[in-house]
């Protein structure tokens, strides 16, 4: 799919496979370097190319979005047993923030999940993301429920349920 523009053509593939894991992994470790900052290492930069073609290989799927033929975002995504689409480690590298690559990239999911006769969407976002949560919400999404999960680092994350409104 590619999103008509007048600017830089914008192409999202929903399913990578396992030929777009080095340049999924790539732009993941791009895109979620900004919490080592923070002081909390995401467990999106403990990903590899390897693991994420083992992901594929157990029925994950990996959307990445070129920009002008550069990786620039990415998703992990899977049919949950709710009936939505669940994505996860959703990142866009932060040059091409602000561009509206994210909401692009959530609207193809969407479509996506539609196509598949699936409810709509569902993801968690950390709960201290409060713009994360506001872009879902803007594109239809809403809170649903709260609570933990353990990271890959093994922290402990507040984390808010997200699903399609």
């Amino acid at each position: 799919m590619t999103e008509p523009s007048a600017g830089p053509a914008l192409e999202i593939v929903l399913d990578a496979g396992s030929v777009g894991a080095d340049d999924a992994v790539a732009a993941m470790h791009r895109a979620f370097a900004e919490y080592t900052a923070k002081g909390q290492m995401s467990g999106a930069l403990l990903e590899t190319a390897e693991s994420l073609r083992e992901e594929i290989a157990a029925g994950e799927r990996i959307a990445l979005v070129r920009l002008d033929g550069e990786a620039v975002a990415v998703a992990k995504h899977h049919p949950a047993s709710d009936g939505t689409l669940y994505f996860g480690r959703l990142g866009v590298v932060p040059e091409a923030r602000g561009r509206g690559i994210a909401a692009a990239l959530v609207r193809a999911l969407r479509a996506g999940a539609h196509a598949e006769g699936l409810a709509g969407l569902s993801c968690l976002v950390r709960a201290e993301e409060d713009g994360n949560i506001a872009v879902y919400e803007r594109l239809g999404m809403r809170v649903t429920g709260r609570g933990e999960r353990v990271s890959r680092t093994g922290a402990t994350l507040a984390v808010v349920e997200m699903r399609d409104a």
